[in-house]
């Protein structure tokens, strides 16, 4: 691994890990809540302005959000242009970004969920191995967003991941 990439790697983890964890840190418990239906909540927004890796977001409550390119691009929107409407699905804990989607309604709609216990999470190349109720063992890319909450998940912890329509877990829930 290149100094640099390692240098990113824990300035990425010590934000997070700082930002995530907080009191959690000291019983050494990953920050996973229960699932409710409630977690998340869906806002329209306008594209205002697209520079380099950032997109601006002008939202229907009146606040304005950034989101990455890149992020955007893996949601299954290659192009985004100033003016164009999207949803943003929000955690409603973290108040974060969790996707953009194309407006509701057009089919894009996220929610498919995996249950399993964990064999395998590796944080850096964002993928976690789950073996299902059936004895499979099924492995998924997991978005940016649900890293920190996973960090630090023991290796047989069930948990349900909440997937996007890429088949990538874009939140995490623990199963009681």
């Amino acid at each position: 691994m290149s100094r640099r990439k390692l240098f990113l790697t824990l300035l990425i983890l010590a934000t997070s890990y700082s930002t995530a964890y907080g009191d959690h840190s000291k019983v050494g418990e990953p920050y996973l809540q229960r699932n409710d239906p409630s977690s998340h909540r869906s806002i329209t927004a306008t594209v205002t302005k697209v520079a380099s890796d950032l997109v601006f977001f002008q939202t229907d409550e009146g606040t304005t959000r950034t989101y990455g390119m890149k992020e955007i691009r893996r949601d299954g929107m290659p192009s985004i242009k100033p003016g164009d409407q999207v949803d943003l699905i929000l955690d409603r804990r973290a108040n974060s970004i969790l996707a953009v989607a194309p407006p509701h309604g057009t089919g894009a709609y996220i929610g498919d969920e995996v249950t399993g216990t964990v064999q395998r999470f590796d944080w850096v190349d964002r993928r976690i191995t789950l073996e299902t109720g059936k004895g499979e063992m099924q492995s998924y890319e997991v978005r940016s967003a649900v890293v920190t909450k996973l960090i630090g998940v023991d290796k047989g912890r069930p948990v349900t991941l909440e997937m996007d329509g890429h088949n990538r877990a874009f939140d995490a829930y623990r199963v009681d």
